[in-house]
């Protein structure tokens, strides 16, 4: 949500009978309305209105005028998720707008590297959730800028799940948002080849760390440990990683958290040349490499932190219907939220939000809904990003 004035900018599929439209996401008079704001009077002026628009503005004191005020409860559910969208469109226009500056030799704009970064902490300090879900609309074809956003996200709540001051969330933020600048300077047919590297081009791909050091040493501001970390993530415990091969006496615990969710996030996303694996399958992956190659603490701090069902991950009830987690649970992680997507035939169903703790909330067989086992995106056609873009995640978080 964005407020302007007195007015709230929220999703179109937010809209309920009774808000007053004062502004469109489009000109006026490129839409179908004769009026500059108007009731919505019937679920035929809703259609309307999804026809033409993603967002618009209403006037809750229009609304109190003719219908009643909206709850500060509603007000705060419509803001959640739609500032943890603003904040993750704008942060990553500007992952993207950096790796152009770099690839093309132009200054580094720190101070706007530091005010995302920040922006991104607050939004996880008020609903890491909303941001955790957002993390999982990936792009295979954005991967490097969508990673690098991704991985400070993801460091974040991580510092936060140990209680690291707000301070050292926004140091530890621009580690994350920073550490993989250094590819901008590897050229693309090795950065996106599909195949397997030749040892020259590994070596060439290898070379992104001290390119990374060497850009973040020539930024002005920059904080230091940003420049260890783009460094030093690709190192191991057990002196087995690169560039140079030094073991945990040297390695900061930015460096230990950013090494374990840049491996995390790489494992569970599409590549040119790679499928991305299961949320369970990343951690297992991390758990054989604890105390070789990563913090074995730090890798139960980071399962605790994003649970055993990550918020956006595609789930399958016991009872065949298909949905995706929304909200965590930090009292049972095995019962979070779950905006249910497909019946048990596996065809479209009416969205409803399934909060799993409720035991008196049953599937078609009488039984409380439990979790059989987690789906990779896509499965049984299923896209996280149709399913946002047609605002099924606003919707949810407006009712859970």
């Amino acid at each position: 949500m964005r407020e302007s004035g007195k007015t709230i900018r929220i999703h179109v599929y937010q809209l309920e009978i009774g808000m007053f439209v004062s502004e469109l996401d489009i000109p006026w008079e490129e839409s179908p309305f004769m009026l500059q704001g108007f009731d919505i009077k019937s679920n035929a002026d809703i259609k309307a209105v999804q026809n033409v628009c993603d967002y618009v503005f209403i006037d809750p004191s229009r609304q109190k005028e003719t219908h009643g005020a909206l709850s500060a409860e509603l007000k705060e559910k419509m803001a959640v998720f739609a500032d943890a969208n603003d904040t993750y469109r704008q942060t990553s226009d500007l992952v993207k707008t950096v790796m152009d500056d770099i690839r093309f030799g132009n200054q580094l704009n720190v101070e706007a590297v530091k005010k995302s970064v920040e922006a991104c902490v607050d939004r996880v300090l008020k609903n890491s959730d909303a941001m955790m879900l957002l993390t999982q609309l990936k792009n295979k074809d954005e991967y490097t800028s969508q990673h690098s956003l991704n991985v400070c996200l993801m460091s974040i709540m991580l510092g936060r799940h140990l209680n690291y001051s707000i301070d050292d969330l926004n140091k530890l933020g621009v580690c994350g948002l920073m550490h993989d600048m250094g590819k901008m300077k590897v050229p693309l047919d090795i950065l996106n080849k599909e195949g397997k590297l030749s040892p020259e081009e590994l070596e060439t791909m290898r070379s992104h760390t001290t390119h990374g050091r060497n850009i973040l040493m020539s930024a002005r501001g920059i904080y230091p440990g940003a420049v260890d970390a783009a460094y030093a993530h690709h190192e191991r415990l057990d002196g087995q990683g690169y560039p140079r091969g030094v073991t945990e006496a040297v390695l900061s615990p930015f460096v230990c958290i950013v090494a374990i969710v840049d491996t995390y996030d790489a494992i569970t996303s599409d590549r040119v040349y790679s499928k991305g694996r299961l949320h369970l399958e990343a951690i297992n992956i991390l758990m054989k490499c604890r105390d070789s190659h990563f913090d074995a603490g730090l890798i139960l701090k980071f399962i605790d932190c994003i649970g055993i069902y990550p918020v956006g991950n595609l789930v399958e009830m016991k009872s065949g219907e298909v949905g995706v987690i929304i909200k965590s649970n930090a009292a049972n992680k095995t019962k979070p939220k779950v905006l249910m997507l497909l019946n048990a035939d596996k065809q479209a169903c009416e969205e409803t939000v399934i909060d799993l703790e409720d035991d008196s909330i049953q599937n078609s067989n009488q039984e409380p809904y439990r979790i059989s086992r987690v789906l990779r995106a896509g499965d049984f056609g299923l896209s996280l990003n149709e399913i946002y873009e047609r605002g099924s995640f606003d919707k949810a978080w407006l009712v859970s």
